[in-house]
């Protein structure tokens, strides 16, 4: 299944990625020791907001570039003498 965001291609994780991930959350689960779960948990949301700082900035990065990349083919498109191209004149 593939998803768009910002025109790019979004796939699915590889099959090997999700069952490391799968497994990891069985461990979590299949634990009694609350400190350590605690513990986890507290390091997982702050690289979660590190992560989506990080996601943000590139986010923004790529918003502009697309901007630059529109006005430059904007630009480009003004310097063409309107009636040259409806005459096809070079």
């Amino acid at each position: 299944m593939i998803k768009k965001f910002l025109n790019i291609d979004i796939e699915e994780p590889p099959a090997e990625l999700q069952l490391s991930v799968e497994m990891r959350c069985r461990d979590v689960m299949a634990s009694d020791d609350m400190d350590n779960i605690k513990r986890y948990c507290t390091h997982l949301i702050r690289h979660q907001m590190k992560q989506d700082v990080l996601f943000a900035s590139l986010l923004g990065r790529l918003v502009e570039l697309e901007a630059n990349l529109v006005v430059k083919q904007v630009k480009k498109e003004k310097k063409t003498n309107p009636i040259k191209k409806f005459f096809r004149i070079q």
